[in-house]
């Protein structure tokens, strides 16, 4: 007599040792779209003016993304940890030099080519998010240590100077911790994807999951280059109402403080709250907040109402990502996904800036709230992938051989 056991779930559960290199690793990804406005500053220092600095950082962030998508099949395979260790090893190179060097043009060469290898960080720690278990849970995990992380640094660097030195030099000694951790990445399963189980299961057919796959890399940037345009162009929406300076300065640090909230739900509930139903409340609350500060002429309203955005905006990244992760646990999707958000990242402001110059902040803010309804459907029927083949792998898988049991 024999039977079929069913296998373990292929993914791992999340120790200090994979945790720490994969949440560390991401914050090494993002932390140069982070540190925009202090690279901008420090840019200026250098004697580039606003356009030239922001042409600087858009072509850094944008060798980032292309690198990020570049080593996306890489990252999900065998080659993941050396991949990681090569690029922030440029990285730590790079950004060194940028810091170091007197020459305007080397720090400029050092923050681009520094850029192209975090990179490879990006991709990385984007596929080793989906080999740990309840992709919610750790997505929202990563985003939480990524936040605190970061209003820690952008809470010390002032204190010290926002200079040449001190920001390219934080960029650096970050990928070095990076560097240091890769070794604990933690691997690609063997079998990720529930090939031979769906199709008597019905629950999320092989081409299927590919289609959702290539639909989550554009639904996803669509939608955060909405929301990073509305997030860039906070200080034009501030002084359109009023806003102060220092007001706007609080109102953001709110903002951060939101995101937090936000990405702690997802933590609190992980794979619980499921995540057709939350992004679809998150789009259309989302939508319709963008849309309400177009028509906003109180300062403390706008002050709210971007609280409010940036708060269901990291709810919905959170998801978003782990949406990716769930498709496959080698992280096929979720590999490239941060690195195809950095591309519409990279224009958000020349998107939020033309539009505003040339139909205003009404008409600007209600296309980037319709940006938010118009993905909807398709963000259901990829979250609805995604859950049933994580169901299919973590459930359904059966041994290949059937085990003996008795004679």
């Amino acid at each position: 007599m024999s039977t079929t056991a069913p296998i373990a779930d292929p993914r791992l559960p999340l120790t200090l040792r994979n945790g720490s290199a994969t949440f560390l690793i991401a914050l090494a990804s993002l932390m140069m779209a982070n540190l925009a406005p202090f690279i901008m500053t420090a840019l200026g220092g250098l004697g580039f003016d606003v356009v030239a600095s922001g042409n600087v950082l858009t072509w850094a962030l944008l060798a980032s993304a292309v690198v990020g998508l570049a080593t996306a099949r890489l990252a999900s395979g065998r080659a993941r940890r050396p991949l990681a260790m090569a690029g922030l090893a440029l990285a730590v190179i790079a950004f060194g030099a940028a810091a170091l060097a007197p020459a305007p043009s080397v720090a400029v060469a050092g923050l681009i080519i520094g850029g192209a290898g975090v990179g490879a960080a990006i991709s990385t720690s984007g596929a080793a998010i989906a080999a740990l278990r309840n992709p919610n849970r750790v997505s929202a995990t990563s985003g939480l240590v990524n936040r605190v992380l970061i209003t820690l640094v952008l809470g010390v660097i002032p204190i010290i100077g926002i200079t040449q030195g001190s920001v390219f030099g934080a960029l650096a000694l970050i990928s070095l911790v990076g560097l240091a951790l890769a070794v604990w990445l933690p691997d690609s399963p063997e079998h990720a994807e529930p090939v031979d189980v769906t199709s008597s299961l019905q629950i999320a057919e092989p081409r299927r999951i590919t289609a959702a796959g290539i639909a989550v890399l554009l639904v996803f940037p669509l939608w955060g280059t909405s929301e990073d345009a509305i997030w860039t162009m906070a200080p034009v929406l501030g002084d359109a109402v009023g806003l102060g300076e220092q007001p706007l300065g609080f109102t953001l640090s709110l903002a951060a403080a939101g995101g937090i909230l936000g990405m702690l739900v997802v933590t609190i509930f992980g794979n619980r709250i499921g995540r057709a139903a939350p992004l679809t409340a998150a789009l259309v609350l989302g939508g319709a907040l963008k849309v309400w500060i177009g028509f906003a002429e109180d300062p403390a309203l706008l002050a709210a109402l971007i609280v409010g955005v940036n708060t269901i905006y990291a709810f919905a990244f959170t998801l978003f990502l782990a949406t990716a992760a769930g498709l496959d646990a080698r992280g096929r999707w979720s590999g490239p996904l941060l690195g195809a958000y950095l591309v519409g990242s990279s224009f958000a402001p020349l998107i939020g800036g033309a539009f505003i110059e040339w139909f205003g902040v009404p008409v600007f803010s209600l296309l980037m709230g319709l940006v938010s309804f118009i993905v909807i459907v398709p963000t259901i029927l990829i979250a609805r992938v995604s859950v049933g083949a994580e169901r299919a792998l973590t459930r359904s898988r059966t041994a290949e051989t059937a085990e003996p049991i008795c004679a």
